[in-house]
């Protein structure tokens, strides 16, 4: 997969020390009940919040994770911190694992699916989701 020149040049502006600066900053906030959002986090580590420091901080976020630090995140809720025990990593291993399969059957579907859309499969002969309650 190829990555866009606006990404390319995100990652080439990163600061030197991004990583280093994002983990001391995460040393402050360990176990979910301290997580800090990452618009906070970025805003310590980088000085400002934009699109393009943001995305910095997640890839920076992203090495840290590759070389063994447990920096954690979860679904609906907001923010990154550092795992306090076990337990707390587990669970979000445990999520980034069920993201994961979904993410590659939706994979494997796309990669079957036929281009351009066969004419038989419209809106209507779609499965419709079942109503949860009744007017």
């Amino acid at each position: 997969m190829s990555r866009t020149t606006t990404y390319e040049e995100i990652l080439a502006t990163m600061p030197e020390g991004i990583e280093a600066t994002i983990l001391a900053i995460l040393r402050n906030h360990v176990g979910s009940e301290n997580a800090i959002t990452l618009q906070a986090l970025t805003a310590q580590a980088l000085g400002d919040c934009n699109t393009t420091t943001e995305r910095q901080t997640r890839e920076a976020i992203e090495h840290l994770r590759r070389k063994g630090v447990a920096v954690l995140s979860e679904s609906g809720k907001s923010g990154r911190w550092l795992a306090k025990d076990q337990a707390e990593k587990d669970a979000c291993v445990a999520e980034m694992m069920g993201r994961s399969r979904n993410l590659m059957k939706t994979i494997e579907s796309l990669a079957a699916a036929q281009v351009p859309v066969p004419a038989q499969i419209t809106e209507t002969n779609q499965p419709q989701q079942t109503r949860l309650w009744e007017d």
